[in-house]
């Protein structure tokens, strides 16, 4: 929702252009955003909630970089695209599973069914308007025209949010986790509404 309505191209190419004289290959700081990630994930399992929030909020950082990068230099690539959109994946996949190395209270049915269906539906909508592109269903290269309730902008925070929660309480961070997913579950279905929907401006073969 936040990356169809705002335009933060501005902030982001003065931090590419600082950044860039660090390290010029976006590609290079799209990988480097799994290290972070990866600890996180393991700081969980050590129930060290707060340094694990830390390092996803790193993660998340870092993978900013590598568009802001590119950009400043003209340099995007469909390449990169393809890397950052497979490191994004795995980075949301280790956020969400991380949920299950918590005692996490049982609401409605086992919370791990919850952390099944928050990865589930939290990937799909992404994966779904990248098939409407590669079957040319919907040209939405920029992720524009496809209007979502949530998008990794604001998908990835909320989860995050509901990590922090953990720290002081499992019951909160639970609610917190599921009502993410309530949402991811509806995105996916309006993401699938709007391909066929507006499939119908674009020439079918």
């Amino acid at each position: 929702m936040i990356k169809e309505f705002l335009n933060p191209d501005r902030v982001t190419l003065r931090m590419g252009r600082v950044l860039a004289k660090v390290s010029s290959r976006p590609n290079v700081w799209t990988i480097i955003s799994v290290i972070p990630a990866i600890a996180g994930f393991y700081l969980v399992w050590r129930h060290s909630i707060i340094w694990s929030v830390v390092c996803f909020l790193l993660s998340g950082f870092l993978d900013s970089i590598d568009g802001a990068v590119a950009r400043c230099q003209d340099k995007s690539t469909y390449l990169g695209a393809f890397i950052d959109g497979t490191v994004d994946r795995f980075v949301d996949f280790l956020l969400i599973f991380s949920f299950l190395f918590l005692a996490m209270p049982d609401i409605l049915f086992s919370f791990s069914w919850w952390v099944v269906i928050g990865a589930y539906f939290a990937l799909m909508p992404t994966f779904t308007v990248a098939y409407a592109n590669h079957r040319k269903a919907v040209p939405d290269p920029t992720e524009k025209v496809i209007w979502r309730i949530l998008h990794r902008s604001e998908m990835y925070p909320l989860f995050l949010i509901a990590l922090l929660a953990a720290a002081f309480s499992l019951t909160t961070a639970a609610y917190l986790f599921i009502f993410t997913a309530i949402l991811s579950i509806i995105t996916t279905f309006q993401t699938i509404y709007l391909v066929v929907k507006k499939s119908k401006n674009y020439p079918q073969n």
